[in-house]
């Protein structure tokens, strides 16, 4: 475990005074024009997680808005590789968001070779025994959120509901979070994470279904909870152009790198081989067919398609400033409706 002054350092950010407090640490920041402090949570022996969390607070928080979420993005074990990312993670959705004065929670969730992929929430995450500190992350994650919440309106008005956001792997951290837990989520904005989309179906198990879902959770899936969230996807149309040699199709060909389908890490094998066959190989074809179930099952979901665009900023034709403004604009659309309520 690191030391306080190693925590410090792992900030790493020259030039903002870091103060540390009960809870972390805490800084100011001022980013387009508004002012925020930043606080970094560490878990203790009072607290029924076990994972930090960097939350991002305005001056002045706008009243109705929605708590943002975003999970971390980065396979390293390093701990203060991986506050680095969060933190970079949490000024990134702040940025996007910066026009609308909202809270900005990114959980810090671990990394670490030959554990379950927590990052993705994998199936492995439920075999973990209770004294495992990372038992049920996706409950710490949700008591994270509801300690955030209660802090916030202690002074300030927000939705009860949060803005769930996630690119590429935090992406798919979104869409499994959401449902697992779809009570909470009034909006889940996910883009680059189009083939793994689940489906509420019993021919498919968790994470792309829910055949095993009671078994998973102990309680039944809350089909009415999930029907009310606003799916919002976004991907490149080349998406599918970059290849990964590592993983191979039933061909015996490369497959889209972040085609989670054939990523036995995050989808088991036997899992994505029954999603290819009921929607279909290609990744934006199997997104297109498993978007018209869910909206004829009556869920709100779209996808738009960013023409020209790649999933990463290779040549400068990744989704990027497309992306931004996509996410500025879903959470438009969920603000507005609410505020005037």
């Amino acid at each position: 475990m690191s030391t306080i002054k190693e925590k410090k350092e792992s900030i790493g950010r020259v030039g903002i005074d870091i103060f540390q407090t009960e809870f972390g640490f805490q800084f100011l920041y001022h980013l387009e024009g508004n002012d925020y402090r930043v606080e970094i949570h560490y878990p203790s022996d009072q607290t029924s997680y076990h994972i930090p969390y960097v939350l991002v607070l305005p001056s002045k928080i706008e009243e109705g808005s929605l708590l943002a979420v975003e999970g971390n993005n980065l396979e390293i074990e390093d701990e203060k590789e991986l506050l680095k990312s969060g933190l970079i993670t949490a000024r990134d959705l702040t940025r996007k968001l910066s026009g609308f004065h909202a809270p900005v929670l990114i959980p810090i969730l671990p990394s670490i070779s030959g554990k379950p992929y927590y990052q993705q929430l994998s199936k492995e995450c439920f075999d973990l025994d209770r004294e495992n500190p990372y038992y049920r992350i996706d409950l710490q994650v949700l008591e994270i959120i509801k300690e955030v919440k209660e802090k916030i309106l202690s002074h300030s008005k927000i939705q009860e509901k949060i803005f769930l956001h996630g690119y590429s792997s935090s992406g798919v951290f979104a869409q499994r979070f959401a449902l697992l837990h779809p009570e909470i989520v009034e909006t889940a904005c996910i883009g680059g994470a189009s083939g793994s989309i689940p489906v509420p179906t019993l021919q498919l198990e968790y994470p792309l279904g829910i055949k095993d879902y009671e078994t998973l959770m102990g309680k039944a899936f809350d089909r009415e909870a999930y029907s009310q969230i606003k799916f919002r996807y976004y991907v490149g149309e080349l998406e599918e152009k970059r290849k990964t040699m590592t993983r191979l199709d039933e061909d015996g060909n490369p497959t889209p790198m972040h085609d989670m389908s054939y990523f036995s890490r995050s989808v088991p094998s036997s899992v994505g081989y029954q999603q290819r066959i009921l929607f279909g190989r290609r990744l934006l074809e199997r997104s297109r067919k498993e978007i018209e179930v869910l909206q004829s099952m009556g869920i709100d979901i779209t996808q738009t398609i960013m023409l020209g665009r790649s999933h990463n900023n290779q040549s400068g034709i990744g989704v990027n400033e497309l992306g931004e403004q996509f996410v500025m604009d879903c959470y438009q659309e969920t603000f507005l409706p609410l505020k005037r309520l």
